[in-house]
């Protein structure tokens, strides 16, 4: 009985282990797709990385960075690209795809592209995530979702995280990239988004 016990708590405890960061409604499929950094997403893999088949925008919203100025989703109209970045504190793959992040906005900022980050739990955890933010020097603009409005409705239908989407000028979702990914991972999307768009 004894053994029996500790087996069938052993593989809770490697199930509860494998999600960590996936939403708590998640299918069970998506969930063993979707775990932490994966060595082919870390390497930059592209099974990561997918188009978006149809013209999925990203929702309209007015809310507030994580240093409290006001901004709006006019913010696209100002970039060829915006790399859209769901993340959060509590997600380990996440913060430790930021500093990746962080160089591809260096890197990319001359031509065309902007980063944004949203971190799903600003409203809660703002602490934690502004400790982030300033651990990794980030430069970029981090957004906390406007409360009970689209933006929040769509970073909470994100059924997994790190989830970043590749945006247009005009609010086109043009890409998705699901799972961690590195700075290679990050700029071979972002090149093949640009490429298509001109």
């Amino acid at each position: 009985m004894k053994k029996r016990l500790l087996l069938i708590g052993c593989v809770l405890m490697m199930s509860t282990a494998a999600v960590a960061c996936s939403s708590t409604n998640q299918s069970t499929e998506a969930k063993q797709e979707t775990t932490s950094m994966d060595n082919s997403q870390a390497q930059g893999g592209e099974s990561a990385v997918q188009d978006a088949s149809s013209a999925t925008k990203m929702p309209e919203f007015k809310t507030k960075t994580t240093e409290g100025e006001e901004i709006t989703s006019d913010v696209f109209k100002k970039s060829k690209l915006t790399v859209v970045n769901l993340w959060g504190s509590w997600c380990q793959p996440c913060v430790e795809e930021i500093p990746e992040l962080q160089k591809l906005y260096e890197n990319m900022k001359d031509k065309g592209v902007n980063v944004i980050g949203v971190a799903q739990d600003g409203d809660t955890e703002l602490d934690a995530v502004k400790e982030i933010i300033a651990q990794d020097n980030v430069t970029y603009t981090n957004i906390i979702p406007d409360e009970d409005g689209p933006l929040k409705g769509f970073v909470m239908s994100s059924q997994l995280f790190p989830n970043t989407f590749l945006v247009d000028s005009e609010g086109n979702i043009v890409a998705n990239i699901t799972g961690g990914q590195d700075l290679e991972g990050f700029t071979k999307a972002v090149e093949d988004a640009l490429a298509k768009l001109n």
